[in-house]
């Protein structure tokens, strides 16, 4: 194995080219919306109700995320999982100087659901129908479904409980 092999942390780089961001939440719930530091740790700069909008000025390199707020399921922004910004003037590099604003624009973001597989709406709906966690395994269903589902977000009650 060669040493560009090692598995890539996600993680910010550097702060040379600033990005101007709006991050719209066009989903009906609340989105957490999470940088991840130079360290790879998420950091939360707010959660996003329905519809609403941050404005945040941040770097290309910065990476983002967004997770539901109660069950942590990730959310995309045009179709992935982590939102990493361009440089505030990549989008006018091309452009002829009399088509150029007066001022610089923000990028909007639009925060999305995934699309999912019948697969998983299907554990998703079984998952809130399951009072706690180890009920799980009283079903008649594959042992690798049964331990999916007690697994999954959000957790619910005690294992020890009767």
């Amino acid at each position: 194995m060669g040493t560009n092999d090692a598995p890539q942390i996600l993680r910010s780089i550097d702060h040379l080219h600033s990005s101007f961001v709006r991050f719209i939440n066009t989903t009906a719930h609340d989105v957490e919306v999470l940088w991840i530091d130079y360290e790879g740790l998420a950091v939360r700069y707010g959660i996003l109700n329905p519809g609403d909008r941050l404005d945040i000025n941040t770097f290309a390199s910065h990476p983002w995320i967004f997770v539901e707020k109660d069950t942590r399921d990730r959310f995309v922004v045009d179709g992935k999982n982590v939102f990493l910004p361009q440089p505030w003037f990549a989008r006018y590099l091309d452009m002829p100087r009399h088509e150029l604003p007066q001022r610089i624009e923000r990028i909007e973001v639009n925060i999305t659901l995934p699309i999912y597989t019948l697969r998983d709406l299907s554990l998703r709906v079984i998952k809130r129908r399951l009072r706690h966690d180890y009920h799980a395994f009283l079903l008649e269903i594959p042992q690798s479904l049964q331990y999916e589902l007690a697994s999954m977000l959000p957790r619910k009650g005690d294992f020890a409980e009767p």
